[in-house]
């Protein structure tokens, strides 16, 4: 059976070490074993009770087939080392002895990581991980935890050097709960439907995440956001952030990178889709305004237009000590004017805000203010210019969550048409396109998710409504739980009137 390796409820039935069987794991950690697999141009063929799937050589990291022949020799080296009793391994030229025990290293080692995992894959039984800054509790294949505990540990480091911050004394550790199943984040995390993280701004401090499988770059991308939270909290633990600077300077921060190899954190990179929901907002015709943009108490626009603000401010070294300056007056400064709100913090009205801004930035009367939001304008429209098709991506999902579905679909169009490769936009837009009654439209999306992911029940089960074949249709939603039984459909099977076992 095909186990999703990051699904928390999955049975792992593993074969022994010794056993011999074909074995496939996918680069992000998917087993397939119990299945027949042959060899097929490009990839292979793995044999499911509801049908073949093809998975292409990109998506395949270890691949053990039983009893399958080598290669015949061609060329002169390989019938030199064939001669030699020496195959070919990874590149590398070494005895079978040799190749077998570092296959068998490699399978013992993952084996070893899916029992670990079905040990701790129920959240009573999670793992608890104690590191400088943060207390861990997780469900978490290890590697998976691992970069996430090197990329936050590497975050609150430089945050804190880059602003200068000291965390109070006594504050120990935050709690930091990293969840493989999204109904654990919802039930046990107390999560609000339709997030990856959220932080708890009010004792006891929480940081919470769900660990999408499909979108990694877009979980980071949250981790970032609400680890920002955090870290302009440890200013002054009695003190709640403004929605702006707060909310936009978290989003400055949401677009940074992290690389497991080299151990290294970029900040304030493109977040592209924000970006892209500037320039939807310039190409109709609306450019903020700065005065509107700061003196607001909460508005969407503190997420987009704020945080080009914060971006262009923080990458000018005229205006960057200025704003980091101003953020840090607000949480105590003398001359900023604070009152406590509902949730017993200290906080700071919109007008006062505002103030602050301006005395910071230097700005001493309407010329000024004009003259600083030109140059802010001019910067969105000529250094902001980095869009790929993870930019519109983003942004559609925006639109989409936000119910703005005539804005996603064209954008999700935009994003295909400009090379995606991320098979969750096609089934996204599939999903928009078969709202609209563009079945055939939607189907052809669907194929082209399935032929990048073909491990994932959700895009099968989702098309397999739009099929018009009903023997298609039901066998479309038997493989899609036998390739994930833990699929976000898993709770929806007795509204089909399929009987257990049926699919």
């Amino acid at each position: 059976m095909m186990r999703h390796a990051f699904a928390s409820t999955v049975l792992l039935v593993l074969f022994a070490a010794t056993a011999t069987a074909d074995f496939l794991v996918t680069k992000d950690g998917r087993v397939v074993d119990g299945k027949k697999i042959t060899r097929a141009e490009g990839g292979v063929r793995v044999a499911f009770e509801n049908g073949e799937v093809f998975v292409a050589e990109a998506l395949i990291g270890d691949l053990m087939i039983d009893g399958e022949a080598l290669a015949p020799a061609v060329s002169e080296e390989e019938k030199l080392q064939a001669a030699k009793g020496m195959v070919r391994f990874e590149g590398r030229w070494m005895t079978p002895k040799s190749r077998d025990a570092e296959l068998k290293k490699r399978m013992d080692k993952r084996l070893a990581d899916l029992q670990l995992f079905k040990e701790h894959s129920q959240w009573r039984n999670r793992h608890k991980v104690s590191s400088k800054n943060f207390e861990f509790e997780h469900t978490l294949m290890p590697e998976v935890f691992e970069n996430y505990r090197e990329l936050m540990e590497a975050y609150f480091a430089q945050f804190l050097r880059d602003w200068k911050i000291a965390p109070p004394k006594g504050l120990g550790k935050l709690k930091v709960c990293l969840y493989s199943n999204y109904d654990d984040m919802i039930q046990i995390g107390g999560a609000g439907g339709g997030v990856l993280g959220y932080f708890r701004f009010i004792p006891p401090l929480e940081l919470n995440f769900f660990h999408e499988r499909l979108d990694v770059a877009f979980t980071e991308e949250v981790m970032f956001h609400e680890t920002n939270h955090y870290l302009q909290k440890l200013m002054d633990m009695e003190f709640s952030m403004p929605h702006f600077p707060g909310e936009s300077l978290a989003e400055y921060y949401g677009a940074s990178h992290w690389d497991p190899v080299k151990k290294k954190l970029t900040t304030g990179l493109i977040l592209e889709g924000r970006l892209v929901e500037v320039q939807d907002d310039i190409a109709g015709g609306t450019m903020m305004s700065l005065e509107k943009l700061v003196s607001t108490g909460r508005m969407y626009e503190h997420y987009t237009w704020g945080w080009t603000l914060a971006h262009f401010l923080m990458n000018d070294k005229r205006y960057a000590p200025k704003f980091q300056k101003f953020i840090v007056g607000l949480v105590s400064a003398k001359d900023v004017k604070r009152e406590v709100n509902g949730q017993n913090l200290k906080d700071v009205e919109p007008a006062e805000v505002f103030s602050a801004f301006k005395r910071y930035l230097d700005i001493k009367d309407g010329e000024a203010l004009k003259k600083l939001e030109e140059e802010w304008h001019a910067y969105v429209k000529e250094k902001l210019t980095l869009v790929t098709p993870r930019g519109k991506e983003e942004a559609a999902k925006s639109a989409m969550n936000t119910g703005r579905s005539i804005k996603a679909k064209r954008l999700f169009k935009e994003a295909i048409e400009g090379g995606s490769t991320n098979p969750m936009t096609f089934h996204r837009y599939a999903g928009l396109l078969a709202r609209d009654n563009k079945k055939d439209e939607a189907l052809a999306m669907w194929k082209k998710a399935i032929a990048m992911d073909p491990l994932t029940g959700e895009y099968y089960w989702d098309m397999a409504w739009h099929v018009k074949d009903e023997a298609e249709q039901k066998r479309l939603r038997k493989l899609a739980k036998e390739l994930d039984p833990d699929g976000s459909y898993s709770e929806l099977i007795d509204l089909t009137g399929l009987k257990d076992g049926d699919g």
